[in-house]
Formats: C-alpha cells, structure tokens, sequence
C-alpha cells in the first residue's frame, strides 16, 4: 500500500489523510529487548521506543539504580522516566534457575537486542551475542560498555564522571578556564553512547533488511565520547592560544536590576566596544585600560567588574533586549521549568507527561510521513510479566504462575505482598 506523505495531526496522534488506516510508526513491528540499566543503554532503547519499536525494559529485582534518583513523584523518579519512557517492563531474576533460557527463548523472537554489562559478564549466562546470534541469525545485539568488547581494557569498569577525567574532556575545560580540574554537571559520558548507539541499531536494522543477517554492535563508552567531542582532533595537537572565535568558555553572563541573568555571546575583550556604548557608558573606551583589543586582554577582570556594574543597571530582560542590537546576541538564562511554559516548548510539544506530574522531554523530531514519540506511559517493576510473555511466547497463566513460583519471574506488586 502507498502512503500519503501527508498527515494529520490530533495532539500527538497521526492519521492519513487520504486513507482510514492508520500510519505505522518507523520501527513498528521492530520488537526490541532492553537488557540495560542506568543511561547508556537505556536512551538507545528510549529513543528506538520513540520510533515505534515494542521496548521491553528487562530489570532485576535489585532495580534500575535510577528508579532512586530523587524527587519520587508518587514513587516515580523522573530521571528514570525520561530514560524508560514508553518502554513495557519484564521483570526477571537472571540469577534464578531457568532466567537465562527465558531470556533466549526471548532473543529468540526479538529483533535487538541492548545490553551494558561488563564485557563477558552475559557470557557466563549463555546470554552473549555469539550465543544469541546462533539461536537467531537475525538478531541485532548491541553492547555498550566502558572501553569495549576487546584488547586491554575490557574489563575495567565504566563510570561516566571518571571517563571524562580519562578522555581529556576535563582537562580541556580545565586548561582553557585556567582552574583546577573539576567535574562534569551532565553524564557526557552516558548520553553519547547511548544515542549512538541507537544509531548504529538502525544503520544493522537497514542492514538486515538487505541482508538477512544479524550483527553484534560493539559501543565503547570512551570512544563514542571522544567521537562526539568536536575538540578531539584539535586537541591531537598542541594547546592552542587563539581559537579563532571558537572560544566559547569565555562567553559571559550578567545579572540585571530584577535578580535575572542574561548570557552574552562573544569573548567579553571582542565584544566590550558594542556593550559600553549601548549600556550608556561610551567613554569607557577611552580608558587606557580597554582602549585596545591588547589593553582589555590585560584587564579582562576589572572590564568584567565594569560591565557587572553596567548590567545591574539595567531593570530586566526587556529593557537589555531593546538596547541589544542585531550585532550583540543575548539570551535569558532560563530553567526548565521556565522554558517549558513558553510559547515554543508548548507548540512544539516539547514535554510530555508519562505519569501524573511525571512529565519528560518528548522526541526531539517530528516527521511528515509517520507518528514519532514514546507512548504516555512508564511502566512499574514487571507490570508486563503476563501479557509479554503470552505475546511473545504463548505462555498461558499455569506458566506465568510456575515462573513466579520458581523466582524467575518478579514485579513490584510481589515484592510488596512479600514485605
């Protein structure tokens, strides 16, 4: 059947114009196995629930050590939402007798596979991509860890704030601030990988359509970081001095008369000649201090201390953007909070609540040829147990109830009725 490239949209949902069936979803049909847990793995799986695919969060019994990250939300954490967001949820006992032959009877009838552990740790399961590869030939089985499947380092464990100390994103921010080595505020090291990862389960999915055969994606944490850094190549050679305009750590930020911060873009000794004038305060340049690009290089803090004085002068955010000209780019320095009640974020629908009060970022594209975004849903610990594993494998509520028994099978309602 041919498919209109023209689509309807009702809130978040699709619908063809020129036909009554509904529009599938790029990976609709793709049924994937989330063997993950914390960032990495986890936004591979969130992003490929975002295209349609049939997520399943396979989790312990010990949990996703995200589901603790405050605040709860009626014992929900957002931090684990955004990264499970539209995914169903099987719980599952590896260690128990029988958990690794339901698994591959899973892979089995999966399309991808994802997974974070150690190198070699699934091995000791029967659960690798060699073993799985042979129970499906068809399979995309995609590991993230640290440093890679191979050579010297495979067995060293992987924490996003230590692999930025190791793959010189610490040192850069270092150097160039002129302050001692400090960490990171985001995980760098987690999210990279994670939406490379997704990428490259898409480029194997594309593959197989042409070949037929599966594959084992290897996904170094270490090099997927190196790999998204745009400084790593500079970086290969020695420090530079002048970065040609690229120097963006040197940008500044000001607070106004109302408490409100403003970012500036521009090295604060290109861009003084523009703000001086424009904050009432021409002669300034006349200072020998800051009369040349050379003297303000020489005074970089007392011209900042200036310009802090100049900005709270200024009432809000209103009243900079009327001074500011075409020439001199300003932003407010919003939270998120801030920017989600905007117009745009409302328009572009840019969160989307998957709980009560529990609402994450939606996809970040939209298409003209097909519905994107992760169900209004995330699901609790082994909510899915029974339905799963009746879809995927025929198993009736006798099995169900026999997997429960036997400790393979767990969900958060057990482990309360238990307590």
């Amino acid at each position: 059947m041919r498919w209109s490239p023209t689509l309807r949209r009702i809130g978040r949902e699709y619908e063809m114009t020129s036909a009554s069936d509904a529009i599938p979803a790029p990976l609709q049909g793709i049924r994937v196995l989330d063997l993950s847990r914390m960032v990495s793995g986890p936004l591979c799986g969130r992003i490929l629930a975002d295209l349609g695919a049939d997520v399943v969060k396979v989790e312990p019994p010990d949990l996703d050590r995200t589901r603790s990250v405050p605040p709860q939300i009626d014992g929900m954490s957002p931090y684990f939402a955004q990264m499970n967001a539209g995914k169903r949820n099987l719980g599952i006992d590896l260690k128990a007798p029988g958990a690794p032959e339901l698994i591959r009877r899973l892979a089995a009838v999966s399309d991808v596979v994802v997974e974070n552990f150690r190198a070699g740790v699934l091995a000791q399961y029967g659960l690798d991509a060699e073993t799985l590869l042979s129970v499906n030939p068809r399979l995309v089985y995609c590991s993230v860890t640290g440093w890679g499947q191979d050579g010297p380092w495979r067995d060293r464990r992987a924490f996003a704030p230590l692999m930025h100390a190791e793959v010189g994103m610490v040192e850069m921010a270092a150097r160039v601030r002129g302050r001692r080595p400090e960490s990171e505020v985001n995980q760098h090291g987690d999210t990279y990988p994670g939406i490379l990862a997704a990428n490259a389960v898409l480029a194997a999915l594309l593959q197989r359509e042409r070949t037929g055969c599966g594959q084992h994606i290897d996904v170094a944490m270490a090099q997927a970081m190196v790999y998204a850094n745009e400084w790593s190549a500079v970086n290969m050679h020695p420090p530079q001095q002048d970065f040609g305009g690229f120097d963006t750590w040197t940008h500044v930020t000001f607070r106004l008369g109302d408490g409100s911060h403003v970012a500036l873009v521009g090295n604060p000794v290109t861009i003084f000649p523009l703000w001086a004038p424009a904050l009432g305060a021409p002669e300034l340049l006349q200072d020998p201090r800051f009369a040349t690009q050379e003297e303000r290089e020489g005074h970089v803090s007392e011209m900042v201390a200036l310009m802090d004085d100049l900005f709270a002068k200024v009432p809000d955010a209103a009243s900079l953007h009327a001074l500011a000209g075409p020439w001199m780019l300003v932003a407010d320095v919003r939270t998120m909070r801030d920017l989600a009640d905007t117009e745009w974020a409302q328009q572009r629908e840019l969160m989307t609540e998957v709980a009560p009060g529990v609402s994450v970022p939606a996809a970040p594209w939209r298409s003209s040829g097909a519905p994107i975004g992760a169900p209004h849903d995330i699901a609790t610990y082994g909510r899915d147990n029974a339905a799963l594993l009746a879809e995927f494998l025929g198993l009736g509520n006798e099995d169900v109830q026999q997997l429960t028994a036997s400790g393979v099978l767990r969900s958060a309602r057990q482990e309360e009725q238990s307590r």
